[in-house]
């Protein structure tokens, strides 16, 4: 290795494919940062591929899981919703990761434990749930996958990212009783009380009863077509046999304001209003997902297979049933054991 300075700078010869040489500039003036920056030159000469390892930055690699997410959407191997979420959570990474300094992008082959700990410890910091914490975290394994598959990377990820569980998700068991659902309605009223009678009735989720038309119900109103939004087994049509959910979808039917085809009035924040709502009736408080929930547990507690409430919410089998929406109510379940007993008696 051979160093010339021109005026203050010092540049460098190095070896070229064909067996060329060009002198190349190392942009410094001190001898020995000069001789540093010298040696990565030449390695970067000699090995392209090692090149594009060192200079790949985390944007990048968050780029790739993106773009490879919202391919999938169009292709409804995951919802519009999914790649939303990876963008939101990308972001957050860039905003705490995305930088080493005002100029220069920060290079994954940099990343270190040390760096994913600090991140962690920020978002906590910043009032972030471990279950968020833990998207953000496979949201950068996911890119970090895509780039080492891209040669962008060599690293380990067991080395990088943590081996437990940040998320603090246990899956929510609420949900509704009749008099409940209806001190609900009352509060809420008019279009509102409408959604909220459409999404017990049929176990549309928020996303899904804002795509609600008037023409999903059928003329006789034994069927109700559903739009799913995260999966291609979301889009589902239920049918209306059971008489307490054909009450609310009648009820849902009789009151819903929306502007032409579309059923229902958008609905800002409806998460916050029905919490105000509940606080008002003095019942515990809920969600749009636990309404959900009331559809399958109504329908768990009347008998119905697994199976067949799996069809009814749009789920592929049975697990989340038997996990989180159709696990039956205590005084049922109760109920349930005591016929069991009683029809093994001899």
């Amino acid at each position: 290795m051979r160093l010339y300075k021109r005026g203050k700078t010092w540049f460098v010869d190095v070896n070229l494919r064909g067996g060329k040489r060009q002198r190349l500039s190392t942009g410094c003036q001190d001898k020995k940062a000069a001789e540093i920056v010298a040696r990565r030159i030449e390695q970067e000469h000699a090995d392209p591929a090692g090149t594009a390892v060192r200079a790949a930055t985390l944007e990048q690699a968050l780029t790739l899981l993106i773009s490879k997410r919202e391919q999938q959407a169009e292709l409804g191997k995951r919802s519009p919703e999914t790649a939303k979420m990876y963008r939101k959570k990308s972001g957050h990474l860039m905003r705490l990761l995305g930088q080493e300094g005002e100029y220069q992008p920060f290079r994954i082959g940099d990343l270190s434990a040390s760096h994913v700990d600090a991140y962690i410890r920020t978002r906590r910091d910043e009032g972030a749930a471990g279950n968020t914490i833990a998207k953000e975290i496979v949201t950068l394994r996911g890119g970090l996958k895509l780039a080492a598959r891209a040669g962008l990377w060599d690293g380990n990820l067991l080395a990088v990212l943590p081996a437990e569980s940040l998320s603090d998700y246990r899956p929510r068991t609420r949900w509704l009783t009749e008099d409940e659902v209806d001190k609900l309605l009352h509060a809420l009223g008019g279009d509102r009380a409408a959604r909220v009678a459409y999404i017990v009735a049929t176990s549309a989720n928020r996303n899904e009863s804002n795509l609600a038309q008037r023409g999903d119900v059928s003329p006789a109103r034994d069927f109700v077509e559903i739009h799913g939004t995260k999966t291609a087994w979301r889009s589902r049509r239920v049918p209306m046999v059971v008489p307490l959910l054909r009450r609310y979808l009648d009820f849902a039917l009789e009151h819903a304001a929306g502007e032409g085809e579309a059923l229902f009035k958008p609905w800002g924040n409806m998460n916050r209003d029905i919490l105000v709502a509940c606080k008002r009736v003095g019942i515990e408080r809920c969600s749009p997902n636990d309404l959900r929930r009331t559809c399958a547990t109504w329908l768990r507690g009347m008998g119905l297979q697994p199976d067949l409430i799996a069809a009814v919410l749009g789920h592929r089998d049975t697990r989340m049933v038997e996990r989180v929406y159709g696990r039956l109510a205590p005084e049922v379940l109760a109920e349930r054991m005591k016929q069991s007993l009683k029809a093994q008696e001899p």
